[in-house]
Order: structure tokens, then sequence, then C-alpha cells
């Protein structure tokens, strides 16, 4: 009896614990978000009036933080997979360097570098857009205030969203 109480007790004692543990806890990022095109006008400074010209739909600009780490995000037709971490309570990167499309454009680039009968300024600027296509393919994400902000290498805006559900 005994034993089999020695054999029983961490089993349940274990299963307790990994249905009473909260993975959310501290995790602001967790879930689906869209665009905030008020806030993100806002942000950088643009008026308020740009709003309707630009003709976005906050739907179709939306990213999504999964629990087991999955990243995905769609920005109009572009769909994107990747994975992500989070950092710091306030911080967290996403990689997408798993993706075919950017696995595919960078095969594309290497395959153009390894050719011959490349000058130096040609391949200088096969280089620059493979950096180019490296530094897209990791964004960086804060929380701050409720949203999510999007500060993208190379990109001169600030990208603000808002959780959905």
């Amino acid at each position: 009896m005994i034993n089999a109480i020695r054999l029983i007790a961490p089993v349940i004692l274990t299963s307790f614990m990994l249905v009473s543990a909260n993975t959310k806890r501290d995790n602001h990022f967790l879930g689906k978000w869209e665009i905030d095109i008020q806030k993100t006008l806002t942000s950088n400074d643009l008026p308020s009036g740009n709003r309707n010209s630009l003709n976005i739909n906050p739907s179709d600009h939306v990213i999504n933080f999964g629990l087991a780490g999955n990243y995905s995000e769609r920005f109009g037709g572009l769909k994107f997979k990747g994975s992500w971490s989070r950092y710091d309570t306030d911080l967290a990167i996403a990689r997408l360097e798993s993706d075919d499309r950017i696995k595919n454009i960078k095969k594309h680039l290497n395959q153009k570098i390894k050719q011959g009968n490349k000058g130096r300024h040609e391949l200088t600027r096969l280089y620059q857009r493979m950096y180019k296509v490296n530094r897209m393919s990791v964004r960086t994400y804060t929380y701050k205030d409720g949203s999510v902000l999007l500060e993208q290498d190379g990109m001169d805006l600030v990208l603000v969203f808002r959780r959905v559900g």
C-alpha cells in the first residue's frame, strides 16, 4: 500500500502542478493583434485626416503570437510564419527565417552571388539585398500602454497593433 502511494503521489502532484500552472502569466504578447491605424498615425506624427485616404482595413494587417512560440502575420495578401520568443516582459522577437518565401529569396540571392562574371558593384548590391532580407526577417516588438509596437529596421514608420478579442 505504501509503495503504491509512493508511485501514485508524484504523478498526481505533477499533473496538478501542470494543470494549475498559468502559462499566460505576465505575457502581454500572446494572442491576435491587428493594426491600430489611428495610433499608428499619431505615433508617426502624421495627420489623422490621412486615415481615410490610406484605405487600410485593420483586419487585413494581423499578427498572432501563439502559446507554443508560433508566430504568424498577414499584411494584406502576404502571409508569413515563423517563431517568436519573449526576451523581457515588454520585448519580443519574431523570426521568419523558416518561412518558405524568405528561404526562396535567400536561396535565389545566394545562387546569383555564386554565379561568376559579377563585377564588384553588382556583388555589393547583391550582398546589400541579402543583408536587407536578413534584417527584414527579424521583427522586434515592444509592449507599451496596452499596444504592441513594431519598429522595423529599414522602415521609418512605427506600426502600432491592438489586441483582438
